[in-house]
């Protein structure tokens, strides 16, 4: 039961899904007006980009034999997808969210792109950093700063974060896909682009 828990603890954040989950909750929350179908567009273009994707960059790769499962397990699996990864976010940053276009967006997908490459240095450095991790920390940190842009409840989005971050952690580490380590590398690289480019949107 507990094993099933903390498997679906992965799958509902995983990393895929973070970059369109930050967007949802953004304009969910902004104040800022967008058309419903420009919206539907920009999520549709987000879903497409960043997880259908990369799931065929995938499966090339392990045509390839440059990755062996979906799960990513050695550092050196995590070079191409990692790569890949920065520029398809990076596309959407530039392409799709320019910074005069949903600013706070623009700035949360130039820190994703941040942390995928200081996760791909570390893979080339044979250290393997968690990527779920990475992703919902960024993802959830910049919940958190929105909440506080907002002048929501900051205090009340921390917590959840916290909670959120003590989840995931606590599901890979059952799982035995990281150390304690990897796990406080990936937080401090998924928060840290978020929080040193909060300067820009605020």
């Amino acid at each position: 039961m507990l094993t099933s828990i903390l498997k679906s603890i992965s799958y509902l954040f995983h990393p895929l899904l973070m970059p369109w989950m930050g967007a949802v909750y953004y304009f969910s929350v902004t104040p800022e007006y967008y058309s419903p179908l420009k919206i539907s567009y920009w999520l549709i273009s987000i879903i497409i980009l960043s997880v259908l994707l990369p799931l065929v960059l995938y499966f090339i790769l392990n045509k390839l034999n440059q990755a062996q499962t979906i799960h990513l397990k050695t550092s050196k699996e995590r070079i191409w997808p990692l790569l890949l990864n920065s520029m398809i976010i990076g596309y959407l940053c530039v392409g799709v969210f320019p910074e005069p276009l949903c600013k706070e967006l623009h700035y949360y997908f130039l820190g994703i792109v941040i942390t995928i490459l200081v996760g791909l240095v570390l893979a080339i450095l044979k250290f393997k950093s968690s990527i779920h991790m990475m992703s919902a920390s960024g993802t959830f940190f910049f919940i958190v700063l929105l909440n506080l842009h907002y002048s929501y409840s900051f205090i009340s989005a921390f917590v959840v974060f916290i909670i959120m971050m003590g989840a995931m952690a606590s599901s890979r580490l059952h799982l035995k896909a990281h150390t304690v380590r990897e796990l406080v590398v990936g937080l401090i690289i998924g928060v840290t682009p978020q929080l040193f480019l909060l300067k820009n949107w605020l």
